[in-house]
């Protein structure tokens, strides 16, 4: 534990805790004070309901007649908002370079990936880019649909959510099957690019007073990378609040 002093002086901090077993670093968080000491006290503490990953493995490091090994990355923070945004792109940083569980965000037992993590965290130079300033995408010359996703995608979307949230259900006529490609455009730009293999129209359990909506099977189009992270802003009319738009069809 700090001395009274430490705890006053060491002010906002992100601290690290590691298994001493194998070397591996599984927590990332930020306090101030003595917050750094308190997750031995609540594994010693908590009963068998209150368990998680984090208290689990503690538990599993005391009972080897070991302690958790604690860190400071950064302390003397100005203010617990920097503190977050420091955890957050540490944790980021370990998503990044640590791929030992496949499915897991890396060997953490966050609960969480951090402060705007999925708004402001990990992501591509180009995605980064596109955030702020995306060029202009070049000329689409293949039968396409241009399909708006603007309240679900973020930079940490699976690959798996960005499918699901682009392929259906959509109010779509006759001409959708005339279209090869389908485009993810989120604000104006292109996310991913689908190969269109087919489409089906909702099954009577899915349909509702709506109407008929539709939606398409396909894949990741690895030949039209070229068009991601880029702007279509100019093919759209301003207020245009249709999901769908047509180009070359």
């Amino acid at each position: 534990m700090f001395s009274p002093y430490v705890a006053e002086k060491i002010g906002w901090y992100v601290y690290a805790l590691r298994n001493p077993l194998d070397g591996r670093v599984f927590y990332i968080g930020k306090g101030k004070g003595n917050r750094v000491f308190q997750h031995a006290q609540d594994a010693i503490v908590a009963t068998d309901g209150e368990l998680g990953a984090k208290l689990d493995l503690i538990r599993s490091i005391h009972a080897g007649g070991h302690d958790v090994e604690a860190f400071i990355l950064r302390h003397g923070l100005s203010s617990e908002k920097l503190a977050y945004e420091v955890e957050a792109a540490v944790i980021d940083a370990y998503r990044l370079v640590d791929t030992g569980q496949e499915n897991q965000y890396v060997s953490l037992a966050n609960a969480v990936l951090g402060h705007h993590h999925s708004t402001r965290g990990l992501a591509s130079a180009d995605v980064v880019t596109s955030l702020y300033d995306a060029p202009r995408a070049p000329e689409i010359t293949e039968p396409s649909l241009l399909i708006k996703i603007p309240g679900l995608w973020t930079p940490t979307m699976t690959a798996d959510e960005m499918y699901r949230a682009t392929r259906f259900w959509w109010k779509i006529g006759e001409r959708r099957n005339l279209a090869k490609y389908a485009f993810s455009i989120n604000h104006g730009v292109i996310r991913q690019v689908y190969k269109i293999d087919a489409w089906r129209s909702w099954t009577p359990e899915e349909a509702d007073k709506d109407g008929l909506r539709w939606g398409f099977s396909g894949q990741v189009a690895t030949e039209m990378a070229v068009y991601l992270n880029t702007s279509v802003a100019h093919l759209y009319k301003k207020g245009d609040a249709n999901p769908i738009r047509y180009v070359n069809c």
